[in-house]
């Protein structure tokens, strides 16, 4: 090949890896530039709800639920504790590999039915289960207990700071208000399918308070009693 020829082709290359390393220097720059705009967004603050502001509900709710356990205690059933001695008998003779059994039928479901449900009828009263009206038996001594120790004429804005020192929730109680007879209150305890509600009204001196069942319909104080 000719000097002049191969002189030519060499320059030519040269201009090509020039342009090219150029061209690397610059697609980095802007590279560099992308992942300088991502780390500064990343880095300014966001803002978050508090992480307290959901936890502080379901807490109130947590400790509402231990309370209507606590208070329910004494009317559950004792449930047994261990099994009989000729139930564990009869149970340890039955071999390993002794066969299954058949599996039982199912019972038939019931017929759907065709009418649609009154819609009258979620706004009557239910009647209570004795575990319930237990239950409201000692919801109302210890409300009416705190009602006495109270101020003796009290306000609706008084019976209302004692239900939440009780630990009943705000959006359980409906009132206090002022009534005829005093100041009048409602508390919805229903919870996992129960029935309970309670209506009552206090003059701090005596106080008065009637348990009812009301369905998850509607609420305590819609109920005709």
């Amino acid at each position: 090949m000719p000097l002049a020829a191969l002189t030519a082709l060499c320059g030519l290359t040269l201009a090509g890896c020039g342009n090219e390393r150029v061209g690397d220097a610059r697609a980095k720059a802007d590279v560099d530039h992308v992942r300088a705009g991502s780390s500064a967004s990343s880095a300014s603050p966001t803002t978050r709800p508090d992480p307290a502001d959901d936890e502080s509900g379901d807490s109130e709710f947590l400790a509402f639920m231990v309370l209507l356990n606590t208070v329910a205690e004494p009317c559950l059933p004792e449930l047994p504790t261990a099994v009989p001695p000729e139930e564990s008998e009869a149970m340890e003779e039955i071999p390993s590999d002794a066969p299954l059994p058949d599996e039982l039928p199912l019972p038939d479901e019931p017929p759907p039915t065709s009418e649609p449900r009154d819609p009258e009828e979620a706004f009557q009263e239910i009647e209570l289960s004795s575990v319930e009206k237990c239950d409201a038996d000692q919801h109302v001594r210890r409300i009416s207990k705190a009602l006495a120790a109270g101020p003796a004429d009290p306000a609706p804005g008084d019976v209302a700071a004692v239900l939440r020192g009780l630990g009943y929730l705000d959006e359980r109680i409906d009132g206090p208000q002022r009534a005829r007879d005093g100041v009048a209150f409602t508390l919805d305890l229903r919870v996992m399918g129960g029935s309970l509600c309670l209506s009552g009204t206090t003059t701090g001196t005596k106080t008065t308070i009637e348990p009812y069942g009301a369905d998850v319909e509607v609420d305590c104080t819609q109920v005709r009693r």
